[in-house]
C-alpha cells in the first residue's frame, strides 16, 4: 500500500494586521484608507515572489499564488506553510524539488500593487481545459448581490478589491485586498485549505479581467470567473480556448444582460 499523505501544516506566527487606518487628508478631512504589506514567498527556500497586499490571510495568499501562477498543479504537493512573526517571510517547503527553467532568471512585474516574481522562474504547469460547470442564473444573481453589498474593508475604504468563491450555490468564502490579483489568490488558497474542489467553484471578481486574471482563473481550475467589469478581445480568446465561461458586466443582480463567452 501507498504511504498516506502527511497533512499539510501551516505555521502563522504572523495572523494578520490592521488592514486599514483612518488618517487625516492634506485637505484636513479625515479618511479610512487601506494599509500596504510587503512580504516575499519563498518556495523550497528559494525566494519566488514578492507581494504587496492587505496584511490578512498570508498563508492563503501564497497558497493561492502557487497555483494560480503554475509552481504546482495541486495543494497535495505542499507539506508546510510557515510566515514569520512580523509577515515579512512566508516559507513553502513542498513534497518535491523545484524544476528551474532553462531561460535566464529574471524579475517579472504585475500591474496589480508592486507584486514582482523574483529569482530563478521554474518550469510552470502548461495551462489546461477546465471542467465544465451548469452555471445558475441565481448563482451568478447570488454573487452579484453580495459584491454590491461590499465586505467590511470595501465599506470602510472603497479602496479596495474583492473575490467571492460560490459553491453548490452558496458563498463558500469572500476575500479582500489592495490587489485584484491578491484577492484571487486569497479566495483560491482559501478553498484549498478547506478541501473544497475547485472544480465545482465559481469565483467572482471585483476587478478587470485581462489575460493574466483569466489565466490565473485556469491554472486554479475553476469552470467559470464572474465579473463585474468587462474582458479584453485577448482574455476573452483564452478563456474559450480552455472553456472557462467568462460571464462579465455583473454588477448587479437580476439583470437581463447578455454576459460576454
Amino acid at each position: 500500500m501507498g504511504r498516506e499523505r502527511t497533512p499539510m501544516q501551516i505555521n502563522d506566527l504572523f495572523g494578520a494586521a490592521a488592514a486599514f487606518e483612518t488618517v487625516r487628508m492634506p485637505d484636513g478631512t479625515e479618511a479610512a484608507i487601506p494599509t500596504e504589506h510587503a512580504a516575499v514567498i519563498y518556495v523550497n527556500e528559494q525566494p519566488a515572489f514578492r507581494v504587496v497586499c492587505t496584511p490578512q490571510l498570508l498563508p492563503q495568499l501564497a497558497l493561492g499564488r502557487l497555483l494560480t501562477e503554475g509552481w504546482i498543479a495541486s495543494a497535495e504537493e505542499v507539506e508546510q506553510i510557515s510566515v514569520c512573526a512580523e509577515g515579512l517571510k512566508i516559507n513553502i517547503y513542498l513534497n518535491h524539488p523545484l524544476t528551474a527553467r532553462r531561460a535566464a532568471a529574471q524579475e517579472v512585474s504585475s500591474c496589480c500593487t508592486d507584486n514582482v516574481a523574483l529569482g530563478s522562474p521554474v518550469e510552470v504547469q502548461p495551462l489546461r481545459a477546465v471542467p465544465h460547470l451548469d452555471v445558475q442564473p441565481e448563482w451568478v444573481d447570488a454573487l452579484a448581490a453580495a459584491m454590491s453589498a461590499g465586505l467590511p474593508l470595501y465599506q470602510a475604504t472603497h479602496a479596495v478589491h474583492s473575490c467571492f468563491v460560490l459553491h453548490e450555490g452558496r458563498i463558500l468564502c469572500a476575500c479582500e485586498d489592495i490587489g485584484r490579483h491578491n484577492a484571487l489568490d486569497k479566495a483560491v488558497g482559501s478553498v484549498l485549505l478547506a478541501g473544497v474542489p475547485l472544480s465545482e467553484c465559481v469565483l467572482y471578481t471585483s476587478g478587470r479581467v485581462p489575460m493574466d486574471m483569466v489565466r490565473k482563473a485556469i491554472r486554479a481550475g475553476v469552470p467559470a470567473l464572474v465579473s463585474k467589469t468587462m474582458p479584453t478581445v485577448q482574455s476573452l480568446e483564452l478563456a474559450q480556448e480552455y472553456g472557462l465561461q467568462l460571464l462579465c458586466g455583473r454588477k448587479h443582480p437580476l439583470t437581463s444582460s447578455k454576459s460576454a463567452g
